[in-house]
């Protein structure tokens, strides 16, 4: 099977992203997103196609998907009047709030890998492996130095996949007493340098 990586994602796929994404990073936002049809709508809704790469095969079938961040913007955003439009304008304070908290501070040298995700069907067939590589030609097309992820204590799988590829652990992040709404108790960051 051969497997194409393009920037963006087809308008055709947008579901089937906001769908990976979920199905991959459920256990993290739950707590803030609530169920899946409402997350699914919100996430629907915020994919940028100018901060991804998408994975297809030779018939067009998306395999899976990558979002990065820097200064200029992300994959997945939403303001708070885009979480009230879907859960109300109070429970927007709070959920507003708990995704604040998984933003990082960036550097214009630094490009942030905003998740990757791969279709069940897909994985171990070196789709994830090809959307990295996008990842680190695109840092360094912008003269980034490094790229950065946080990749979740459970997440054994894709914490592999980033130690093959060359990124070492450069720190730690508990969650404590906030971890039932992160969704997580301790996330690693990892860096790779691309200079």
């Amino acid at each position: 099977m051969k497997i194409t990586v393009t920037p963006g994602f087809k308008e055709a796929h947008r579901d089937d992203v906001a769908y990976l994404f979920w199905e991959a990073f459920q256990g993290k936002l739950a707590p803030s997103l609530g169920t899946s049809e409402k997350a699914l709508r919100f996430i629907a809704q915020g994919l940028r196609q100018d901060f991804a790469f998408s994975a297809q095969d030779d018939h067009g079938t998306l395999l899976g998907a990558a979002g990065i961040k820097t200064q200029k913007g992300g994959f997945l955003t939403g303001s708070y009047s885009d979480i009230a439009a879907i859960y109300g304008p109070i429970s927007a304070v709070w959920r507003s709030a708990v995704l604040e908290m998984f933003e990082r501070k960036l550097t214009p040298t630094v490009l942030q890998m905003d998740g990757i995700f791969v279709a069940e069907g897909a994985r171990g067939l070196g789709v994830g492996t090809k959307l990295l590589d996008a990842v680190v030609w695109t840092a360094r097309m912008n003269r980034c130095t490094q790229v950065t992820l946080d990749v979740v204590e459970e997440n054994t799988r894709a914490r592999a996949l980033y130690e093959r590829y060359g990124f070492r652990e450069t720190g730690r992040v508990k969650a404590g007493l906030m971890a039932p709404l992160m969704g997580f108790k301790e996330a690693t960051t990892m860096a790779l340098d691309v200079s």
